[in-house]
């Protein structure tokens, strides 16, 4: 609603202070200092009982920063994406898992992670703890997934299911989307007429699932590999 969200911890306000986000302000205890410069956030000394209240953790780590979120869905909805690698996700509702695949696509280099708009929100407290700084370096942006697909038909859909093709038997475009399901449903038949590809990671033992950001990140090392 008002286009901010908060930064706990000590580390994590640190990478927020080197990025470009803008940041609001910055609630921190006396002997925590870092460098502010450029970034013209107003900062205020509280109380160890003051963070409490004002942190979504109950031990909060010396200091609180309140950044704005970046308008990345503007940006591509005047334009084609270029060729690369892409992570989506649909209806993804747990956060840790959200903010492990940002942290993952982080490690294998991809630059954009989409969500579907009935995914977890991407700013949660929980999802930028889970991404450990990765969603400061990272476009992480919450679109409708039909128009995404819609207006970049020149990348193919690679979307993940039980009974896909065996990912390491399939030839695998450098440029394309990896398509991550709902944790419980899977992918929305709404979104079936833009995959090109179904695909799944074989079992070689008696686990029933895998965890969605296991998932997305065997997928994402695998299409890596190939290039």
């Amino acid at each position: 609603m008002y286009g901010k969200f908060l930064v706990e911890g000590d580390k994590l306000v640190r990478e927020l202070l080197q990025s470009s986000f803008k940041v609001d302000a910055i609630f921190k205890l006396k002997d925590w200092n870092a460098d502010f410069e450029g970034k013209n956030a107003d900062v205020f000394e509280v109380s160890e009982d003051e963070l409490r209240k004002i942190s979504t953790h109950e031990s909060p780590n010396r200091v609180v920063a309140v950044a704005e979120i970046p308008d990345y869905k503007s940006q591509i909805s005047t334009s084609k994406l270029e060729e690369g690698l892409y992570v989506v996700c649909d209806n993804l509702n747990d956060p840790g898992n959200a903010g492990a695949i940002i942290r993952t696509a982080d490690w294998f280099g991809v630059k954009k992670v989409f969500f579907s708009e009935d995914s977890v929100d991407i700013y949660n407290p929980k999802v930028v703890n889970a991404a450990k700084g990765s969603l400061f370096r990272l476009e992480c942006i919450s679109v409708k997934l039909e128009s995404l697909f819609e207006s970049n038909r020149h990348l193919k859909v690679y979307g993940a299911f039980m009974e896909g093709g065996n990912i390491y038997k399939i030839k695998l475009e450098k440029s394309a989307f990896i398509l991550i399901g709902n944790e419980a449903n899977g992918i929305r038949g709404e979104l079936l007429p833009f995959i090109q590809h179904k695909i799944a990671i074989p079992s070689f033992g008696g686990a029933e699932s895998l965890n969605a950001a296991v998932a997305a990140g065997i997928l994402m090392s695998e299409f890596k590999r190939n290039q």
